[in-house]
């Protein structure tokens, strides 16, 4: 909050919104709300993430929003540049870069599209751009435009869910601002929900590529290689995470394990994950255990 408060771009409301929380957090928001007349709190039941950032959003009265994470801070001129990159390109959004810090590290993760036509982002929101709303300044009337939320009980992929409302509804003009301003923080003995996956992970993961289904219209090209792709990319999950029986995991959308060879990795990678769609599950899981314990990169 303290790196929001000082921004060199000073028309701002800060929306807070303290899900529930068991600590003193509340207590935190609403001292800064006594001290800045800017800040606004708004206390709810916890709903999870999705549930949150529309609580957020449905609040929001200004004309350009951004995202930010309670764990994360922001490079002080950050509103300032955004803002004037939104005006002088009359931009509907401004993507830029961002940071990704743990306690060792700092690394710059570059978010230039290939190309700035709507569809095209929209396409690569499922490959090299970050689907975070953390990195974007979009324009309100974008989302009352189309009704663009966050759906209740999705608590992954949400902002992602989000930008698909607007990029395959909305011709909208985008622009890209090379520089980087948010810093994602990473606690690496925590490092994403994945961490700690599950069925209930799972099935979260469903339920998105449900979602997915509903709001992308036939009128979108590539709408079933999209689809696909996520759907790939649960698959795979559930091979680099095995909790689930031989004939569950054959379950997974079954209808890709003839494209397991088509999945954009490394060919031992491949051929242990076609191996796992055809009855060498938990088989093909343990040697992928192996062969990254030793080179490093084991998969608890």
């Amino acid at each position: 909050m303290d790196s929001i408060l000082v921004q060199t771009f000073q028309d701002w409301e800060l929306i807070l919104v303290d899900d529930g929380s068991s600590d003193k957090s509340g207590v935190i928001c609403d001292e800064y709300a006594a001290r800045d007349s800017r800040v606004i709190v708004i206390h709810k039941e916890n709903g999870g993430v999705g549930a949150a950032r529309q609580t957020g959003l449905d609040a929001v009265t200004g004309e350009y929003v951004i995202h930010a994470d309670p764990d994360d801070w922001v490079e002080p001129t950050m509103l300032q540049e955004l803002y004037a990159k939104a005006v002088a390109e009359a931009a509907d959004v401004v993507i830029c870069d961002y940071y990704v810090d743990t306690k060792k590290k700092t690394s710059l993760v570059k978010q230039q599209p290939a190309s700035l036509d709507a569809k095209n982002i929209l396409k690569e929101l499922f490959q090299q751009l970050h689907g975070s709303c953390c990195n974007k300044l979009v324009k309100r009337a974008c989302y009352n435009k189309v009704k663009a939320c966050f759906f209740p009980g999705i608590n992954y992929c949400e902002d992602l869910l989000f930008w698909i409302q607007i990029y395959a509804y909305l011709d909208v003009k985008t622009a890209y601002l090379n520089r980087a301003f948010y810093h994602y923080y990473v606690d690496q003995s925590h490092q994403s929900i994945t961490a700690n996956y599950s069925r209930s992970f799972l099935k979260m993961s469903y339920a998105v590529i449900e979602k997915m289904e509903e709001i992308i219209p036939d009128s979108i090209p590539f709408r079933h290689e999209l689809i696909n792709s996520k759907k790939m990319s649960v698959k795979y999950e559930a091979f680099e995470h095995p909790i689930l029986t031989s004939k569950e995991y054959r379950l997974v959308y079954p209808e890709l394990n003839c494209k397991i060879m088509e999945k954009n990795t490394s060919l031992i990678n491949r051929s242990l994950f076609y191996l796992s769609c055809h009855g060498f599950y938990h088989a093909a899981t343990k040697l992928y255990k192996i062969k990254n314990k030793l080179s490093g990169h084991y998969v608890r």
